[in-house]
């Protein structure tokens, strides 16, 4: 929650500050979003453990998802552009299919589980202008504080297994990429592609890293212009 804090002191402090309104530009951006093998599994382990109950868990593959956000930028000199926002990321719904040993070696099905991944970044960084002639090309670095939210449907085979259906946990991850812009005077359009990986501190000792990459469309009203001139 400290850095929930730090976050909205940021924002309140760049939105106040009086120099600051010709420099900084608000702007939303949607995109696809593809999931590393390990963002649907809920439990952070490959097995399920309950009160009274073992078993395996085999994952299927998580498809393409997608993601939409906000974001706030504010120049900071020639190439640094400081950056802020909240997004929310979707990835469809997927299969865990739970079983048991038993005596003769063969696996016993006992709950197929289907998962739907919400993913909600807070970020700061900055992104660095390699260029800004006709089209800006520049770097991306953000800092992610992450929402993990899951939700579970389960179907049993013979008793119900006592588990939780709406794991929800947090873990502070980070995004770097790159991306190029086109200032049309009204608006700035432009094209991000970012790797972001998830739970980078704050994860169990046993838990994967859990990442995806972005692409992102995305549009910004306000002007930078003065504080990235070369």
């Amino acid at each position: 929650m400290n850095f929930i804090k730090i976050l909205l002191l940021v924002f309140i402090c760049i939105t106040y500050h009086k120099t600051a309104v010709s420099q900084t530009s608000i702007g939303f951006y949607t995109g696809l979003s593809t999931p590393s093998e390990q963002i649907n599994n809920v439990y952070n382990s490959e097995l399920l453990t309950a009160e009274n109950f073992s078993g395996k868990m085999k994952r299927n593959a998580v498809d393409l998802g997608y993601h939409i956000g906000t974001r706030l930028r504010f120049g900071l000199g020639d190439d640094f552009v400081f950056i802020g926002g909240i997004a929310f990321s979707r990835f469809p719904q997927s299969k865990i299919i739970v079983t048991v040993p038993n005596a003769n070696g063969v696996d016993t099905l006992r709950a197929t589980l289907s998962t739907t991944q919400n993913i909600i970044p807070v970020s700061v960084g900055l992104n660095y202008y390699l260029s800004t002639k006709l089209v800006g090309i520049y770097g991306i670095g953000e800092l992610t504080y992450n929402y993990l939210i899951n939700s579970i449907d389960a179907e049993y085979y013979g008793a119900s297994i006592p588990l939780d259906q709406s794991p929800t946990y947090n873990r502070v991850g980070f995004g770097l990429g790159i991306g190029t812009e086109v200032d049309l005077k009204l608006f700035t359009l432009n094209v991000e592609g970012k790797y972001n990986l998830v739970n980078f501190i704050g994860g169990d000792s046993n838990e994967k890293p859990k990442s995806f990459i972005t692409m992102s469309l995305g549009v910004y009203f306000g002007s930078m212009e003065d504080s990235k001139k070369k």
